[in-house]
């Protein structure tokens, strides 16, 4: 990704002052000092992928030029310079496109903080990108993501599965990803054209599964008025995938069995057999060994249906795979919604892998979607993620109240900076050892409008 960033600022000084800090940090920058050079440098040479610019500047101000910037190279990210006085044109800035801002007078350390975030970003992104481009050459799930190595064997055994007719169980716990696997298989395999089947087993009462399975005569039994194909059948040609398939009551099971193995399938209420054309592949999120030695679980049916066994990890056992997720979802959201989200922040991504994600992949992708339904856009930070995420499982601490007491104990540290520095805003940021930029979201997080100016 491109690294190298470009200072604009009519303030000679302020231009060059920051084009040292970079270059003394190991980063290439160069300065001008007028919007219409910057625009014109930017035309000549497509290295840049960071603007710093000033907000308030003679001629073009910053708010045009971040509006040319977008229009022109939406691929740069631009970090707003602003004073006190200014600070709501900086948000409005921000809501156009503006990566971030930081206020004057600032400090090396919140320059490079600022920066350094969205160079982070940059990485992760061509991160995603390598090995996004590394699954499309291997592998043929677009659904399917994952660099780890429980992740890869998943992929192995795909592969496999693809390449014969052979029944697969699928095995995971929910929200794992369960059906997007037989999904997978089916759409990778011959059968690709061929209809693709899901049963919830365990949504159908069990007095109507063997008509739902197998379909029934008119007049079968009460209500029967017409003739159905049935599920099995339905797949011909295709794959049928039993979701839940322990679930089934025993009877169902032995004729399932029996379907299976003769490749016939007879209606209810019928004398006659069909013949059908159909591959298996179920999934359950129990333990499949537990459920036949208890008896809910016929053992003939499970060896008939795990001649091949894929086994899904759980996510809080693959943390490497959520940024990578992440940006799957991203860009699914960010093409339904009218807001974008480019990312999180470093500290917002560490809190999504240290989340044990009880409900898995699914829980992790509805997050996003409610981060894009609540209108954010730009980066996300720590402090935009739910609570239950960003603080540690109350029920883990033996006191039961330590995320309260903490946001308390916060709260009162910002009261008390904002008081020792009589309103300043960098003083108290700099007590406080964080930026600018995060002391006015605590403020307005904390409720603390009289502090702003």
């Amino acid at each position: 990704m491109k690294e190298r960033i470009l200072v604009v600022d009519d303030d000679v000084d302020m231009a060059e002052a920051c084009r040292r800090i970079f270059r003394k940090a190991g980063m290439e920058a160069d300065a001008v000092y007028d919007a219409e050079e910057a625009l014109l440098l930017l035309e000549r040479n497509g290295d840049y992928g960071i603007v710093l610019t000033d907000l308030r500047m003679p001629r073009m101000d910053g708010s045009e030029l971040l509006q040319r910037i977008k229009r022109e190279f939406p691929g740069i990210d631009v970090v707003m310079m602003t004073g006190y006085g200014t600070i709501q044109n900086a948000i409005q800035a921000m809501k156009i496109g503006a990566t971030d801002y930081i206020t004057k007078p600032f400090d090396k350390e919140e320059l490079l903080r600022s920066v350094n975030q969205i160079l982070e970003s940059h990485r992760l992104q061509g991160e995603v990108q390598r090995l996004q481009g590394e699954l499309k050459q291997n592998f043929s799930f677009p659904n399917l993501i994952g660099r780890s190595k429980p992740m890869q064997k998943v992929f192995g055994l795909i592969q496999a599965a693809r390449r014969n007719e052979s029944s697969v169980l699928v095995v995971g716990e929910s929200g794992t990803g369960k059906e997007v696997v037989a999904r997978a298989i089916h759409y990778d395999s011959e059968r690709a054209d061929g209809p693709f089947v899901p049963v919830n087993c365990s949504a159908i009462p069990s007095g109507l599964i063997e008509s739902e399975l197998f379909g029934h005569k008119r007049g079968a039994f009460t209500g029967a008025s017409a003739t159905t194909l049935g599920l099995v059948r339905s797949a011909d040609r295709g794959t049928l995938f039993l979701d839940e398939f322990a679930e089934m009551p025993s009877e169902t099971q032995a004729k399932l069995l029996r379907v299976i193995q003769e490749r016939r399938v007879r209606p209810v209420g019928d004398v006659a057999e069909v013949q059908v054309d159909v591959r298996f592949i179920s999934a359950t999120n129990r333990n499949v060994e537990e459920a036949v030695a208890e008896g809910r679980l016929r053992q003939d049916l499970f060896y008939r249906l795990a001649v091949i066994r894929v086994e899904i990890p759980p996510l809080r056992e693959r943390a490497e795979d959520v940024p990578f997720l992440v940006a799957h979802f991203l860009e699914k959201f960010n093409r339904q919604f009218p807001n974008s989200i480019t990312g999180f922040t470093p500290r917002a991504m560490e809190a999504l892998q240290q989340h044990p994600w009880p409900g898995n992949v699914r829980q992790l992708e509805n997050l996003i979607e409610s981060l894009h339904a609540m209108g954010l856009d730009g980066r996300v930070d720590l402090e935009e993620l739910p609570e239950a995420i960003r603080s540690p499982d109350p029920a883990e601490d033996p006191g039961g109240d330590r995320p309260a007491a903490l946001s308390e104990a916060e709260r009162a540290a910002i009261v008390r900076a904002l008081e020792a520095s009589e309103g300043n805003k960098s003083r108290a940021a700099a007590t406080l050892r964080i930026s600018r930029t995060r002391l006015y979201r605590k403020i307005r997080e904390y409720g603390l409008t009289e502090y702003l100016d």
